[in-house]
């Protein structure tokens, strides 16, 4: 059989908008100051949870970076602070790129 790419679709992906309120919720602060400090262009960002490690909430808050990659993504997106632009996320390293807005 070929494979006919113009006749395949994707299907759209939708967040839950329940688990990305509930990663914002378990979401630690990032720091503002070392973001602010940083004199490179593109910033390297560790996120992490406030739950308390072994807490049920702890927990879901890793199930959800590991399962639910989009909504976790787009938590990342709303959080991040004025000035500043998603870049990427890797899901395997915990890794948030961010880089200044041409404004800055």
């Amino acid at each position: 059989m070929k494979n006919l790419p113009a006749l395949t679709k994707l299907k759209v992906q939708k967040a839950a908008p329940i688990i990305v309120d509930h990663v914002l919720e378990l979401l630690a602060p990032f720091d503002v100051q070392q973001i602010l400090e940083s004199t490179a262009d593109e910033i390297i960002i560790k996120p992490t949870t406030i739950a308390e490690v072994g807490e049920d909430d702890w927990k879901k808050f890793w199930r959800y970076q590991s399962h639910f990659t989009l909504e976790f993504c787009k938590a990342l997106e709303q959080s991040i602070p004025e000035g500043y632009t998603f870049l990427s996320y890797n899901h395997l390293t915990n890794d948030l790129s961010v880089v200044r807005d041409n404004g800055n």
